[in-house]
């Protein structure tokens, strides 16, 4: 009986013991790759980072795809940090570069570029104002019935069919069911022969399910985290963030 008990304790400590050192792997891990998309920014900056935002881990991965992939047309849904530090990578590597931002709030795109004209980085982002409004049919998932406004969309895109790097981080994902799922119908015949696709929050159910479709629209199986799927018709190299441990 003492020997069961005894087990059943070794047990639990060796659970708890694999847990925190997960979490302090994932800490040093996120620590390590803000250290890195940082150095984009003076000392004096400051990026906001909240519970809405794209992780720093996410963000890195998407600077190396932008560098290694050598990306010319980026296109991205949810303007935040990820837009300055994009844009701020531009710049500093004298990047050829087409960049798309898609926001909804007018509110928050105007916060937006406050902040590009604080860095200098204005003449680096082309910022698409597109409320959300009722989605076509062809573009929606079980009882979705919202998405960013595609006509403002397509004004600013034309007839660019080279689109090489997708970033869904929006809509906000409580606006409507599969509130993301769109991007991908909608850009399909505007996407490169070789391209890259990010899904933030890629462990919620919703996003599960889009992962799911996309991965039958783009013929891809993606590399996931528990925090995102990134899907991409270009693997000479790997892309992916060092990983502690």
């Amino acid at each position: 009986m003492n020997g069961f008990f005894i087990n059943r304790i070794k047990n639990f400590v060796d659970k708890r013991v694999k847990e925190v050192k997960k979490h302090q792997n994932l800490t040093q891990q996120t620590a390590l790759d803000y250290a890195q998309i940082s150095k984009l920014f003076p000392e004096s900056s400051f990026i906001p980072f909240t519970s809405w935002s794209i992780s720093p881990s996410v963000i890195l991965h998407i600077l190396n795809d932008i560098v290694i992939n050598k990306r010319s047309n980026i296109i991205e849904f949810g303007s935040g940090a990820s837009t300055l530090y994009i844009a701020r990578l531009i710049q500093t590597l004298k990047l050829d570069v087409k960049f798309y931002s898609v926001e909804s709030s007018e509110e928050w795109i105007q916060a937006i570029k406050d902040e590009l004209k604080r860095y200098g980085l204005e003449n680096v982002v082309t910022l698409i104002y597109a409320p959300l409004k009722e989605v076509p049919q062809k573009l929606s998932l079980n009882g979705q019935n919202i998405w960013y406004n595609t006509e403002e969309i397509k004004k600013i895109l034309k007839d660019n069919k080279e689109i090489d790097l997708v970033i869904v981080d929006g809509p906000y994902g409580g606006s409507t069911p599969f509130a993301r799922y769109s991007a991908i119908p909608f850009l399909v015949d505007r996407l490169s022969a070789r391209f890259s696709v990010f899904l933030d929050d890629a462990g919620r159910d919703n996003e599960k399910e889009i992962v799911h479709k996309w991965s039958g629209l783009l013929n891809l199986i993606p590399y996931q985290s528990k925090r995102y799927a990134y899907f991409t018709k270009q693997d000479d190299f790997t892309t992916t963030p060092y990983k502690i441990g």
